[in-house]
């Protein structure tokens, strides 16, 4: 037994060698950390249990790498715990064979997404690595499909995370974009199907791993990714963060954070961020970061579709999503994108019970020709899709423009919200006061001795009829508000809305079709 247990103990040494020092000084250089220096970030000090360690490469009649070993076959698997929480990672590892995909490796890999399953516990994937090994791969038939299947299956029941901290392609660029939250490193990380090589073989282009799949076209273009790190270390304090809002899976409730931040805090500044001239634009940023709990924001996909604001924040401790029209960007018109970012979002935020509040401030849809080539309307209406199934607490705040199906996707009328507020500076309408004048009083404009006059005076006599003070008339909307009161309003609704809780959550179900 000594032998053997000597023999277990040399074995998971070389393991933690990696590829040798030559390989892990080429991984440094590069500015990027080992795989296992960034599972050791990850967890809690001394909390990590690995898997597979001892896993090597499968063996094949023919390879092209004499005397081929590849500890924990490229990858290195287990669990650890994230401020106390469990967890699992799957972190590749460049410095075996570029991270690539072996047949043991892959083995490794669905059993942590079959144990993620069955142990209803969030998957963490550091993603640093190529396409399949050709020498293992070879003869193996049919591509496999289950573990994409199997990863669809697991969302919306456990958070799924995506770091890509170096160039990914083939497996390692279509599992992340099934992801629920993806971070990407600046200047080291690209998704793409196939690396510059096979596009130069298959098109002929000559293009860089950035123009191909790098951050700012996936987090800026695309929409793939999520958000940007700096570096490694970054983009796993993202990734830490992230998790903090989010419950274990989806049998139980977000966590609770004590907050250090008054529920009943007034600011008097915050009327003040609003222009007097209501057509100069204005950043909806700064009303987020003055009503959520301090620094509590975290914003997702901040760089892609900037007329929309997603992100995750606290509110007397509580986690909630935040969903806000940025009427510095395109004066926060819902275009294609912005759509889509907020389907998303919202899916997301009811999977995993995080009530939702809505600061509203929108011209309607994006209209124009390029609008509709990008399916602005098929993108708009999923959001109907996401209200019609929604569970959580929604809670809906106009600042200024509520105008069209653009106010009915950010909370409208009938939405289900716990509650409806504005402030005094609401204006509602289908569209615009000055457009909707122009078309439907279009005679007796063209016929005016003035039309620019007569324009004003339709504007001044059927304005009375479209702010805050008309709807609350009608009991449009629940309630006026001091734009000073928007914290403790906000924070006395939603503790309302939550003492729905009175059962054990389960996960979300949806039915139907989407447009």
């Amino acid at each position: 037994m000594d032998d053997l247990i000597a023999e277990l103990q040399q074995r998971r040494t070389a393991s933690l060698e990696l590829g040798g020092a030559k390989r892990v000084e080429r991984q440094h250089n590069q500015g990027k950390l080992t795989a296992r220096e960034r599972v050791d970030l990850l967890f809690d000090s001394n909390s990590f249990e690995e898997l597979g360690q001892l896993t090597n490469h499968v063996h094949t009649p023919v390879t092209t790498i004499p005397n081929k070993q590849t500890p924990a076959d490229g990858v290195v698997t287990g669990f650890g715990k994230i401020e106390g929480r469990q967890a699992a990672v799957v972190a590749e590892d460049f410095t075996i064979l570029g991270g690539s995909l072996g047949i043991n490796n892959f083995l490794k890999k669905t059993r942590m997404i079959e144990l993620a399953q069955r142990d209803k516990l969030p998957i963490v994937w550091l993603f640093d690595g190529a396409g399949a090994r050709t020498d293992e791969f070879i003869g193996e038939g049919l591509a496999p499909m289950h573990h994409f299947m199997d990863v669809a299956k697991l969302s919306g029941v456990t958070p799924q995370i995506a770091g890509v901290l170096g160039p990914c392609a083939g497996d390692s660029s279509l599992l992340p974009a099934m992801m629920e939250f993806i971070v990407m490193v600046e200047g080291t990380a690209m998704l793409a199907a196939g690396g510059p090589p096979l596009v130069k073989m298959g098109t002929g282009e000559d293009v860089t791993k950035e123009e191909l799949g790098g951050t700012d076209l996936h987090c800026r273009v695309s929409g793939v990714g999520d958000n940007r790190a700096v570096d490694d270390a970054d983009a796993i304090c993202q990734i830490r963060r992230y998790l903090s809002y989010m419950p274990t899976n989806t049998y139980e409730y977000p966590p609770y954070v004590e907050p250090d931040d008054s529920p009943d805090r007034r600011d008097e500044g915050l009327a003040g961020i609003l222009p007097e001239n209501k057509r100069r634009p204005y950043d909806m940023k700064k009303i987020i970061d003055r009503v959520v709990d301090r620094d509590s924001f975290f914003e997702i996909k901040s760089d892609f579709a900037k007329m929309m604001i997603t992100g995750l924040a606290r509110m007397n401790g509580h986690a909630v999503g935040i969903i806000a029209n940025q009427p510095k960007v395109m004066a926060g018109a819902i275009t294609a994108t912005a759509g889509a970012k907020h389907r998303h979002f919202m899916d997301l935020c009811n999977a995993f019970h995080l009530p939702i509040i809505f600061l509203m401030d929108t011209p309607g849809v994006m209209t124009g020709p390029q609008s509709e080539k990008e399916g602005a309307l098929r993108a708009g209406m999923t959001i109907a899709h996401s209200f019609a199934f929604a569970r959580v607490p929604l809670l809906t705040l106009t600042i200024h423009k509520g105008f069209g199906y653009g106010a009915a996707a950010m909370g409208g009328l009938g939405a289900g919200q716990s509650t409806t507020l504005a402030w005094p500076s609401a204006d509602f309408n289908a569209i615009p006061l000055d457009s909707g004048i122009q078309a439907a009083y279009r005679a007796l404009l063209e016929a005016a001795d003035d039309p620019a006059a007569e324009q004003a005076r339709l504007e001044a006599e059927l304005g009375e009829l479209c702010g805050a003070f008309p709807a609350a008339e009608q009991m449009k909307i629940d309630d006026i508000i001091e734009p000073a009161a928007t914290r403790p309003r906000l924070i006395q609704a939603l503790e309302r809305a939550l003492t729905r809780r009175t059962q054990a959550p389960t996960p979300a179900t949806r039915w139907g079709i989407l447009p």
